[in-house]
């Protein structure tokens, strides 16, 4: 099956911006304005969602399939989380596993709780192709049921394992995209002018209307990762109205070469990112502010242009890399 370039274009505009929220202004000596700060709010709007989405889009009805899916999800995990907790594996084997067995963030403190959630959004889609028509109502209901009683879940999301809650409020979300992905007349008929309303429409009404979530230390509107999630009507309608937005718009322009290129490498950056973002302002510090600046930029170009060099290197070496989220 060709590679739809559109899709890595979109994956590559969502890694940048995955990149970007991760880095540490406070490692650069450099404060962050508010524009800044609202521009990182904005961008969690939308990044995570979509990538969860895109990860569905070409879903098999296969059990070796899904074996073969779990396998590339499960190993990376467990390889990087086994990398970044290597001590705690040492100093208290059973906690090690209770976090890894728990995989929220919440419990792992990592971005590698996208990846479990991620295999319980996967199963979810893998049973509904496979299921009954009322089957599929009753799971679509739920993903309805889980955005009307979010700010429960958002209490107990510490105790819920692997993402299940964050799949299934997502579920109705990426139901749709994927309807949309598959019935290209749809993507036709909306113009340019529409979609960019939608699109900063939906980001207005979510800053004016959506409430900023205080349950965790992390206050935000909206954060997959602590289950800030939208909470009132409006602003459950403005966020799926602004993703299947953003999708449309990515699947009517041209693809971008540059783009397309850091999407393909897209789970190799997202594994490694973090890593280089944090290390590198530890070599060297400096006190002018515009030193500190293009710092901060060499390593942002660097934590997304060292993961693809390393992964083409290593996939170089051996194939079986692939295993732990490396692409040739």
């Amino acid at each position: 099956m060709r590679r739809d370039l559109r899709l890595d274009t979109l994956k590559g505009f969502l890694m940048v911006w995955v990149v970007y929220g991760h880095i540490p202004f406070n490692l650069f000596f450099i404060e962050k304005s508010n524009f800044f700060t609202a521009l990182t709010s904005c961008i969690y709007f939308f990044h995570m969602p979509l990538f969860f989405a895109l990860s569905v889009l070409f879903i098999k009805s296969d059990y070796k399939w899904l074996v073969k899916r779990v396998a590339l999800i499960l190993l990376p995990y467990v390889f990087w989380f086994f990398y970044e907790n290597r001590f705690l594996f040492l100093e208290n084997y059973q906690l090690f596993f209770e976090k890894i067995i728990i995989g929220n963030w919440n419990s792992i403190k990592s971005i590698l709780w996208f990846l479990p959630a991620l295999l319980s959004l996967n199963t979810f889609f893998f049973v509904f192709n496979l299921s009954s028509r009322s089957f599929k109502i009753i799971l679509l209901a739920i993903s309805i049921l889980t955005f009307c009683f979010s700010s429960e879940i958002a209490l107990i999301h510490n105790k819920v394992p692997f993402g299940i809650d964050v799949a299934f409020y997502l579920f109705l979300l990426i139901f749709l995209i994927k309807y949309i992905y598959e019935n290209e007349r749809i993507i036709e008929s909306i113009n340019f002018s529409l979609i960019l309303l939608m699109i900063f429409g939906s980001i207005a009404i979510l800053f004016y209307f959506e409430p900023i979530k205080t349950i965790t230390q992390f206050h935000s509107r909206i954060d997959l990762a602590q289950f800030s999630v939208p909470a009132t009507l409006v602003g459950y309608i403005s966020f799926l109205i602004l993703n299947i937005s953003i999708f449309i718009l990515f699947l009517k322009l041209n693809y971008n070469k540059q783009l397309a290129y850091i999407g393909f490498y897209s789970f190799p950056i997202f594994l490694m990112h973090v890593i280089i973002l944090y290390k590198i302002p530890e070599l060297l510090q400096f006190d002018n502010l515009i030193l500190n600046i293009i710092f901060l930029l060499i390593t942002f170009v660097l934590s997304i242009g060292v993961p693809i060099i390393l992964s083409k290197l290593l996939m170089r070496v051996s194939d079986k890399f692939k295993f732990i989220g490396l692409i040739k």
